[in-house]
């Protein structure tokens, strides 16, 4: 007969417990162990959706195929047939002003770029990170939401279009939130030679990060088309991207700004059905060439799987130039001015994941200055967290349920130069002085009639406009006697802003910053 030995149960419950109360004080230790700093981050990043901003530059209102189905863009149609329109969306009346607003949250009349803007050789930028200013209201903290986005993790890159200052290193890209910029500083040149001003070279590549930051012209890129140049190079940022991190690509593209400068291929096709006006065609041939580029950005993205975990914001950083074949319509007014025209922006928000109810038409208010606070709680930020102060307002969660904007009023801008200005508030519209020419309404579809009377004469000092009524701005309601309340609380508020005014940058030019001492390249670091 085989004998069992059985434990007392005295003994296996004292041995369990001492087990378990080992494992307790281990416990701490063992979590620690298994949270490593690299484990803690990737866990959290996967948490942390990609993001991606395509910035078209000039591109109108009416611009777009889901607009006027002569224009040629299927692939920012598709954006909008599967994301959220935004129809009230605000950019800045030009260039500098609108990327100025949207990198820091700020209004330009806050940072002195709300005229003048920024040219070559000129020694302002974006504000640098110093409390100087003390006139105005509140001290500007010099940050860009990239440089946040750095601090979650991100893996940042810019390509494309700067515009924001260069004539200082920290001026540049590089010193401005991103790991890489792939682009040109200035604001124009030309698409295939990449020359601007003073025939200066302005193909740039910097990379790296404190000391080992390397600033270099790609004169190799010389007779390549800049829309394809910087497609070619975002879809190389994707490829090789590591995909433990999240990653922010910022592509804000030269096209479709002047000059009008095209592969033949495009025109005809793509806008052979353009025909009643060449200057037309070749814009609507720009944009295809851009749309293309989009296209196979978002292919390279799903490629990667990273579409899954993605939002994707396009955007037009200003109206139109409706002198060089753009169009606003049916808005009034194009690029440089303060109507609709000049200021209402294409706009689409894109997420699979995080915008589950899309497609819809979001009609809330949102200015260039949202996108740094509503942006940084898309990639996980606490609601509030590091955005105080800013003139910029979070409606992440606003647009992702289709829910009033927390919006009500903002400042297209207000010239200290050119003495005009312009303020939302909820429907209406004060506009203080002409805002601006071209001040009528222009090419529309091919299948319109423009039956508008071009505006004469002067304008008076104010005018006011009820835009859910009126978004073409046809009829001046200032004298309307029940609204009278309402125009002396809106013209205070705008009295209000103008004080918090910084003078227009008085930038100097300073000669050293020419080409010609560089090898004939633009280069930074000259003042």
């Amino acid at each position: 007969m085989t004998m069992t030995r059985v434990a007392s149960p005295t003994t296996t419950t004292t041995t369990t417990l001492s087990s378990v109360t080992t494992i307790l004080h281990l416990l701490p230790l063992l979590l620690l162990l298994l949270a490593t700093p690299t484990t803690t981050t990737q866990a959290a990043r996967k948490l942390r959706p990609h993001i991606v901003v395509l910035m078209a530059d000039d591109l109108g209102w009416g611009d777009v195929g889901f607009r006027d189905p002569q224009m040629a863009t299927p692939n920012i149609d598709r954006l909008a047939e599967e994301g959220v329109n935004l129809t009230n969306s605000y950019m800045q009346q030009a260039c500098a002003p609108s990327r100025a607003a949207f990198l820091s949250g700020y209004y330009p009349f806050r940072m002195g770029l709300q005229s003048l803007g920024i040219a070559a050789l000129r020694n302002n930028s974006l504000p640098l990170n110093k409390k100087k200013e003390k006139k105005i209201a509140r001290a500007l903290h010099g940050r860009t939401f990239p440089q946040d986005l750095q601090e979650l993790g991100y893996s940042t890159h810019m390509v494309g279009k700067w515009h924001l200052g260069f004539c200082k290193l920290e001026m540049t890209p590089t010193y401005r939130g991103f790991h890489t910029f792939y682009g040109m500083y200035n604001g124009k040149g030309d698409y295939y030679t990449h020359t601007s001003k003073l025939n200066g070279y302005d193909l740039q590549s910097n990379t790296g990060q404190g000391s080992e930051r390397n600033f270099t012209a790609d004169w190799s890129a010389n007779g390549t088309y800049s829309t394809e140049l910087f497609t070619d190079r975002a879809v190389d940022i994707i490829e090789k991207h590591d995909e433990s991190k999240p990653l922010f690509l910022f592509l804000s593209y030269q096209a479709v700004h002047g000059p009008l400068q095209v592969p033949e291929r495009y025109v005809t096709q793509f806008c052979a059905n353009v025909t009643h006006d060449r200057i037309r065609a070749l814009h609507c041939a720009m944009a295809a060439a851009m749309d293309e580029g989009i296209g196979r950005v978002l292919r390279a993205l799903e490629d990667r799987g990273f579409d899954d975990n993605l939002v994707t914001l396009f955007t037009t950083d200003n109206g139109g130039p409706v002198k060089q074949g753009s169009s606003n319509w049916p808005l009034r007014g194009g690029k440089m001015t303060l109507w609709e025209g000049g200021t209402r922006a294409v706009t689409i928000l894109h997420s699979r994941k995080l915008l589950p109810d899309a497609p819809y038409s979001w009609r809330g208010l949102m200015h260039a200055v949202d996108w740094y606070p509503t942006l940084l709680r898309a990639a996980g930020r606490r609601r509030g967290e590091g955005v105080e102060g800013l003139d910029g307002v979070d409606n992440w969660w606003r647009i992702l349920n289709n829910r009033v904007s927390n919006r009500i009023e903002f400042v297209y801008n207000i010239d200290d130069v050119k003495v005009k200005a312009a303020l939302r508030y909820k429907r209406y519209k004060l506009v203080r002085n002409k805002p601006g020419s071209p001040d009528g309404w222009y090419n529309p579809p091919a299948d319109v009639v423009n039956n508008h009377t071009q505006p004469r004469g002067r304008y008076p000092e104010y005018m006011l406009f009820n835009l859910r009524k009126d978004p073409e701005e046809t009829t001046d309601i200032i004298h309307d006697p029940k609204l009278q309340a309402l125009v002396a609380e809106m013209k205070e508020k705008l009295s209000n802003y103008t004080t918090q005014i910084l003078p227009s940058a008085s930038a100097h030019r300073i000669k050293l910053g020419a080409p010609e001492h560089f090898g004939g390249a633009w280069t930074p670091g000259w003042c």
